[in-house]
Formats: structure tokens, C-alpha cells, sequence
């Protein structure tokens, strides 16, 4: 007669959780059934949760939804953003790229005037630890009501071994945007290899123009903008000659974006690097100069020394960028013309204000300074020309 000893007997480990959208308890997307089933809590304590944030600018709502993206439904495996993810690897675009426009529209969303300020980063911030902890580690504590493992005294049967859970795998999402990633870097790889020979020879070009404008420049003068004309056209034709041949350097488009820039607060000045750069004086004791000139700094002209004028005179003032100063004695019959493209006009320390309730600063501004009460001598019009920067007027 055979026996058998009895083997011991096997308990099975507590189910693992895993974090679903609830089909049966919802009011929505079934977001707050699924965090109270779980979290074993009433589901009402996070729609109330979500309700009460909506209040403050909006900030429930949108953690709603992004748990909604990112909470896969129950039955399923697969979160909203599982196909987005999909789809933006699939079409290639550029990881980097893609990365970029969610932090400004995250921006944009988060710290818009409408923002509740500090409770939405926080809601955010909750929502993608459940989600972290709920998709990813699936431990913890068990369902309720589930038996409780007996650590202490695990049996098991000693003709087989004991089954044990499959390990817990990161969402799809998390591998996709790894994969995705990792595919965005090995293609801009590969592009700046193949773009290499087009941006060697356009940064050769570039370089080589800019020498020979320096070297006109000192001898003869050549206006600023020549200089970001040039640039701007010879980083274009570079990045059009990349993209006909499949080969663009986009890595240049961070020089054409500055150059652009320039061109922009700069473009209508004639002031040349020639003319020097940083403090220029100019104390007139006999005649006036037709023309003064500045590339980058503070011009001053000082007029206090000069006799009162026999003959009407009229004379220029330009400066790229920075500040023009004009100080001269309130007898002085000065008619004073300020264009500025960017910046603003004072006269004796305040924003000129020549009666329309507009002060002189900002885009474009044109104001006349008409001479002080009392001025004597011939008219003298002063037409100061700058770029960007400020214009003082100083009677002393």
C-alpha cells in the first residue's frame, strides 16, 4: 500500500492592482471610479476632488483630462496617449520638436492670465504620481477583502514550483516615447552627417563675406545693416540650397533667427561701425560739424560752450543703438527732431509729452522739442536718428 504525504498547501499571491477607467461607475470617462476602485475609497471624494479644482481657473478639468490621456480603460491595455505616441513616431517627427510644443502649450495652459497660479502645477503634479505609481508599479496593498499572503510560512509543492506573477511591464507609451526618442536622435544623426558639406561651405561663405565687409568697412564705412542683409542671404540660400539637395543644415537657423532680429531693431539705421563704438563727446566752441555719428554707445553733444548762432543751422545725430544725450543752455533757440525706432525720448529727466496725453517712448516714435521760452540767436535744428535706444534732452 502506497501513501502520500500530504504536500503542503499553496497560497496564491494577492492580485496585482492595476489603474483603469471604470466602465461601470462613471459619471464621465469613468476617471474617479477607476482612482476609488483603486485606491478602495468612495469615488465621490475625487469627483468632488475634481469639481472643487475646476473652480480655480480651470485646473480639475484639465487634470481631468489628463488623466483621461493617460488612464487606459478597464478591459483594455491601451491609454489615449498610447496612439498619439504611436502616430507622432510613426509620421517621424522629430522628437525634440514634438517635446518643445508641449512645453509651451503646457506653459501657455499653466501660467496664462487665467490661471489659478500655483493649483494647477499641483494638480498636474498629483495626477502623474497615481499614474506613475498606478500603471507602473501595481503593487501595494491588495484589493479589499483579498487574503493577505502568509510570508512567514510559504508552502509549496514540491513536484512543482509554485507559479509566480508575470513581472509588471512600463505602459506602452513609456516604451514608445523611448523607442521614439531614441529614432529622433539616430535620424538628426544622420542629417547633420549628410548636411555637413552644405553647412561647412555656407559657414565658409559667410565668414569670408563678413572679412571683406570689415575690411570696406574700415576704410570707407558700410551701414550695419548691409552687414545683416548679407548674413540673412547667405544663411537662406544656404538652408534652400540643403533642402533642394535633401541635405538642410538646420543647425544654421540659429544664426539666421538673431540675424533677423537685428534686422528688425536695426534695419533703418545708416550708422556704420566706422563711425566707433562706445562714449563719444562732442563740445562745440566755435562752428558746428554737419554730422555727428555713433555705431554703438552714448553720443554727447554738448553745446553749452557754443555761441549763439548768426545763421539758421541744421544738423544730424545718428546712433545704431544706445543713448543720445544733447545738453545745451535754455537761451538757446534749438529745435530738436527725435526719431526713434525703438526706445523713447526725455527732456530734463521725464518722458517728453508735447500736449496729447502720449508719452514719447516705445515703436516708432517722432517727437519735436520746440526751444525754450526766452531762447535768443538763429534757429538751430538738431534731427537725431537712432535705432534703438534712448534720446535725452538737458537744458542747463
Amino acid at each position: 500500500m502506497t501513501t502520500t504525504e500530504p504536500l503542503g498547501s499553496y497560497t496564491p499571491p494577492a492580485p496585482q492592482r492595476t489603474l483603469r477607467r471604470s466602465r461601470t461607475d462613471r459619471v464621465g470617462a469613468g476617471v474617479a471610479g477607476g482612482l476609488g476602485e483603486y485606491f478602495a475609497v468612495d469615488p465621490v471624494l475625487f469627483r468632488v476632488l475634481f469639481a472643487t479644482a475646476a473652480f480655480f481657473g480651470g485646473a480639475g478639468l484639465l487634470g481631468y483630462l489628463l488623466a483621461w490621456a493617460a488612464i487606459p480603460e478597464e478591459g483594455t491595455e491601451h491609454a489615449p496617449v498610447d496612439s498619439w505616441v504611436r502616430g507622432f513616431r510613426q509620421r517621424r517627427i522629430p522628437f525634440l520638436l514634438a517635446a518643445v510644443a508641449a512645453i509651451l502649450l503646457f506653459w501657455a495652459v499653466a501660467f496664462s492670465w487665467w490661471a489659478p497660479g500655483p493649483a494647477l502645477p499641483v494638480v498636474l503634479i498629483a495626477i502623474v504620481i497615481v499614474l506613475i505609481f498606478g500603471r507602473r508599479r501595481g503593487g501595494g496593498r491588495g484589493w479589499p477583502g483579498a487574503a493577505p499572503a502568509d510570508t512567514a510560512a510559504e508552502t509549496v509543492s514540491l513536484d512543482k514550483q509554485a507559479p509566480t506573477a508575470p513581472p509588471r511591464q512600463a505602459p506602452e507609451w513609456v516604451s514608445d516615447l523611448r523607442k521614439w526618442a531614441a529614432e529622433s536622435r539616430e535620424a538628426s544623426r544622420n542629417r547633420r552627417r549628410r548636411a555637413q558639406p552644405v553647412r561647412i561651405a555656407g559657414l565658409v561663405t559667410l565668414v569670408t563675406a563678413l572679412a571683406v565687409l570689415g575690411l570696406i568697412d574700415g576704410l570707407h564705412g558700410i551701414p550695419i545693416p548691409v552687414y545683416l542683409w548679407v548674413a540673412v542671404g547667405i544663411v537662406g540660400v544656404t538652408l534652400l540650397t540643403g533642402l533642394v539637395l535633401r541635405r538642410t543644415p538646420w543647425s544654421l537657423t540659429s544664426l539666421l533667427v538673431p540675424a533677423l532680429i537685428a534686422l528688425i531693431g536695426l534695419g533703418g539705421t545708416h550708422a556704420s561701425l566706422h563711425d566707433g563704438i562706445g562714449q563719444k563727446q562732442w563740445r562745440p566752441t566755435t562752428h558746428l560739424a554737419t554730422h555727428y555719428r555713433l555705431a554703438f554707445g552714448q553720443a554727447i553733444l554738448d553745446l553749452r560752450s557754443l555761441p549763439l548762432p548768426t545763421t539758421p543751422e541744421a544738423i544730424d545725430v545718428t546712433v545704431a543703438a544706445g543713448q543720445v544725450r544733447v545738453i545745451m543752455p535754455s537761451s538757446l533757440n534749438v529745435t530738436l527732431r527725435a526719431e526713434v525706432h525703438f526706445g523713447n525720448l526725455n527732456v530734463d529727466g521725464t518722458d517728453y509729452d508735447d500736449g496729447d496725453g502720449a508719452r514719447a517712448r516705445g515703436v516708432n516714435v517722432d517727437r519735436t522739442v520746440l526751444p525754450a521760452a526766452g531762447a535768443a540767436g538763429a534757429p538751430l535744428l538738431i534731427r537725431v536718428h537712432l535705432a534703438d535706444g534712448n534720446v535725452s534732452l538737458e537744458h542747463r
